[in-house]
């Protein structure tokens, strides 16, 4: 089932469609002494934890003609492993260098494919520490709750954290644009401030407006049986 973003976070979005140059993710960095964990215990622990940060397996999804507000759906092919970077930095690992790989990691987007996060562990730091790299969109979470996150992931204590709940996650079947569409336009019909949203966005650019019709014509005529022609091989 299509879970709709408020108004703010869709605008993080759009501000980052309309901005081909920025990325609006957001980071939080923890510098931690002694070793880093191992790959897969690293992997196993936030494993356990997904059941926590609903988020974390959905996805963004755009409605198509932008009749109503993103809308997140769960990934069926979620892939932890994906989501879960480890890099080292060269000797002497000092701070600059530590600061320099931060920014190389937040200026690239987000794969909007995905889920919209990464973790980055990034071992070699001088005096025996690492780091762990947390990258949102904005649109998942503030930064206030961003940094909420870290309570989720680390466990306050060398025992771990009693009491996680079991991960019984089944994801929904990702809607198709047909039934995106379909559901816009229902709730369209019962709101008469997203009626509003849209007239007012086609009256300020209804160019805009033309090539998204004509694009989302052609996605249909391409995908769909009714528009005449074959389904192309997979």
């Amino acid at each position: 089932m299509a879970d709709h973003m408020s108004p703010l976070d869709a605008a993080f979005l759009t501000l980052e469609d309309e901005q081909p140059e920025v990325s609006m993710a957001i980071s939080s960095v923890a510098v931690l002494e002694g070793p880093p964990p191992g790959r897969q215990e690293f992997l196993d622990a936030i494993r356990a934890r997904l059941p926590l940060v609903r988020r974390y397996r959905q996805k963004a999804r755009q409605v198509p003609l932008d009749l109503g507000p993103p809308v997140w759906v769960d990934d069926p092919a979620f892939d932890l492993a994906y989501h879960i970077r480890r890099v080292a930095l060269p000797p002497p690992g000092d701070d600059a260098q530590l600061n320099e790989l931060i920014g190389d990691i937040m200026s690239q987007r987000l794969d909007r494919a995905h889920p919209l996060w990464e973790y980055w562990v990034i071992e070699g730091l001088a005096q025996g520490r690492w780091a762990l790299v947390s990258k949102v969109h904005h649109c998942m979470v503030d930064g206030v709750s961003g940094t909420h996150l870290y309570y989720v992931i680390f466990d306050e204590s060398p025992e771990g954290t009693p009491g996680l709940p079991a991960d019984e996650w089944n994801p929904d079947d990702e809607p198709t644009a047909l039934r995106l569409t379909t559901d816009a336009l229902r709730d369209l019909l019962l709101n008469p401030v997203e009626q509003a949203r849209l007239i007012g966005r086609a009256l300020a650019s209804p160019r805009a407006l033309a090539g998204r019709v004509a694009e989302a014509a052609a996605g249909s005529c391409r995908w769909q049986a009714p528009c005449g022609r074959r389904r192309p091989p997979p």
